[in-house]
């Protein structure tokens, strides 16, 4: 009879086991690492000796560190199996990376580094309809890395909140980076000169503008600019700095310092101490400003700031304006914001101050407003509260806004026949015109706007609103006394409506900026002034054209030509009849033209 074959107990199992292992082939390290031979050369095909090659886990940490020999080579050996990176730094290249390269066991990866210098990475171009290159990925793997390896500066036709043609400052190694800069040459003439209700301007004038980081965590800017007036003979000067660094949780802090001055405005001088005087006023300006941001868990965040103005003529104005803002998220298309600002309206995004360079020089050139009351220097100040809704749907963008405003010492400008209200109006700075003290006065109003982006070359924007503005009651004038005039401004609420469109042409690269303001009638103040959205605009049609010329060989930088038109059709210009049957007209926004070059580098 035969017997059933026994079953091997556990024990006799794991002893078979273990003698098979022990008996098997030991794997060599060659079948279970794996390794990385490359090669690293530059734009021309040339190998870099002494390029450093940094091996990185999947982390980004760095493991080894090796060198290239005479032919540009390098080897990394005896490499565990997994995803790794490779950076290279080699002195006047930017850094190369390469990142997600897999080893597998007993393999060899093989790769070949091209490095690009400063000028090659960055690129200041128009480009043409279809032409446009976004990052690459280097590109892209270095602003996500540690903050001493990122580039300084780059130019994209889009940026962020559909803001165009934004100058985004970046970082790169060293106590200087690479540099950005703007040379401006322009001349303007019109009914008033470069006047609006922002300030004064000079017509002719030199400026510049230049930013670059400062030891891998700081950006730094400074802009100039002089000039003179060409009706007054008046020269000016002005120069900025300021500097943003970048600080642990997020905040940025920014402290600026800005300081202009002014020369022999002889009809001012006249008008203060009489028509026989050869005395002349001296216009200094000194500014301090500072502003950061915080972020308050994840649906906060509050921007605050303040700047010190010091006024230096024929007597010592101060003041401080601060301002501050508070969003909140409702989701991410959607914010609730709470702002605040005091003191003197300054423009953001008006029609030509297209990139963050040409605002900063537009800006600089732009003097405050100021008036005559009871023989004595007056600064126009302003204070507005707002609450807003800020929506946006894909391409579309909706905000609703109310506030309320408030304005004294309210300087109006107004063409004033020869020896009317002499010693009551202050001639403008660089213009024809003359500044009138029209008192104070509060308003409330709302502004509702729309704004879409109709593709990648043109975006348009609309906006309705109704606040309150002065005008005159009456047309004409009984006496010559100013009393008479400011008492006849009076403070009335009127509708306004606001069209925006930027829009650039593929084949030429022309870059167009064109504002409209309607009012509901013509008045001698703006509306909405404290406006920082996409709609802010002058009143009337205003202009703005940006076309590249024909690049230099010798050259690295770009030329362009620039034609800016304020008020073009000469809208809203008030008449009202003197008390000797003359006329003087009260203006919101002269009618000026202004024509330049600027070189961008």
């Amino acid at each position: 009879m035969s017997r059933n074959p026994r079953v091997p107990r556990a024990g006799s199992a794991a002893v078979l086991l273990l003698a098979a292992a022990v008996l098997a082939p030991i794997p060599s390290d060659a079948a279970v690492a794996g390794s990385i031979i490359g090669r690293v050369i530059d734009g021309r095909g040339v190998p870099q000796m002494g390029a450093t090659v940094l091996l990185l886990n999947a982390e980004g940490r760095a493991l080894h560190r090796i060198y290239t020999n005479d032919a540009g080579g390098f080897t990394l050996e005896n490499l565990f199996p997994g995803v790794y990176g490779v950076r290279v730094n080699l002195a006047s290249f930017l850094p190369a990376i390469r990142e997600n390269i897999l080893v597998a066991a007993g393999a060899q990866r093989q790769l070949q580094i091209q490095m690009s210098n400063l000028f090659s990475s960055i690129q200041l171009v128009y480009p043409r309809e279809g032409e446009w290159r976004d990052m690459s990925e280097d590109w892209k793997w270095v602003l996500r890395t540690a903050s001493a390896t990122r580039p300084v500066l780059r130019l994209a036709p889009w940026e962020e909140e559909d803001k165009e043609r934004r100058s985004i400052l970046r970082k790169f190694s060293g106590a200087f980076g690479p540099v950005q800069g703007l040379v401006q040459l322009s001349a303007s003439a019109g009914d008033g000169g470069r006047v609006s209700a922002f300030g004064s301007e000079s017509d002719l004038g030199t400026a510049f503008a230049v930013a670059t980081s400062l030891f891998g965590s700081g950006h730094l800017l400074v802009s100039g600019n002089l000039g003179y007036g060409a009706n007054k003979g008046a020269p000016s000067m002005g120069f900025h700095t300021s500097y943003r660094g970048e600080m642990p949780f997020g905040a940025e802090p920014e402290i600026s310092v800005t300081v202009r001055q002014l020369f022999r405005p002889l009809d001012a001088g006249r008008t203060l101490f009489g028509p026989r005087s050869g005395a002349y006023a001296e216009l200094q300006a000194l500014t301090l400003g500072f502003q950061d941001h915080v972020v308050l868990g994840d649906l906060l965040r509050m921007e605050y700031g303040f700047r010190y103005d010091s006024v230096s003529f024929l007597d010592r104005l101060n003041y401080i304006s601060p301002f501050g803002k508070l969003t909140y998220s409702l989701d991410e298309d959607t914010h609730l914001a709470l702002s605040y600002a005091g003191g003197v309206p300054r423009p953001e995004m008006l029609a030509g101050s297209e990139g963050a360079l040409a605002r900063e020089v537009s800006n600089l050139g732009l003097y405050p407003r100021l008036s005559v009351l009871r023989s004595r220097p007056r600064l126009q100040r302003g204070e507005h509260i707002e609450i807003g809704l800020h929506q946006k749907v894909g391409q579309d963008v909706v905000e609703v806004a109310a506030y309320r405003d408030s304005f004294s010492n309210t300087a109006v400008t107004a063409l004033l026949p020869g020896g009317l209200y002499a010693a009551d109006a202050l001639p403008d700075l660089f213009a024809n015109t003359s500044s009138f003290n029209a008192g104070s006065y509060r308003t409330t109003g709302y502004r509702v706007s729309y704004s879409r982006r109709l593709n990648d070359h043109v975006r348009a924007a609309v906006a309705y609103g109704r606040t309150g503005v002065l005008a005159p009651s009456r047309a004409e004038l009984l006496t010559s006394e100013a009393s008479e005039l400011r008492a006849a401004l009076q403070l009335g609420r009127e509708h306004f409506l606001t069209a925006r469109v930027t829009a650039q042409a593929p084949k030429a690269g022309t870059w167009i900026t064109s504002t409209y303001q309607w009012m509901g009638r013509p008045s001698a103040t703006a509306p909405d002034l404290f406006n920082t959205s996409d709609t802010q605009a002058l009143p009337g049609m205003n202009l703005m054209v940006r076309q590249p010329l024909p690049e230099l060989s010798y050259l690295p930088g770009k030329f362009e030509a620039t034609a800016e038109f304020r008020n073009m059709l000469a809208q809203n210009y008030i008449p009202v009849r003197t008390s000797d049957g003359r006329r003087l007209y009260l203006i919101p926004s002269a009618r000026s033209f202004r024509g330049g070059f600027n070189f961008v580098f």
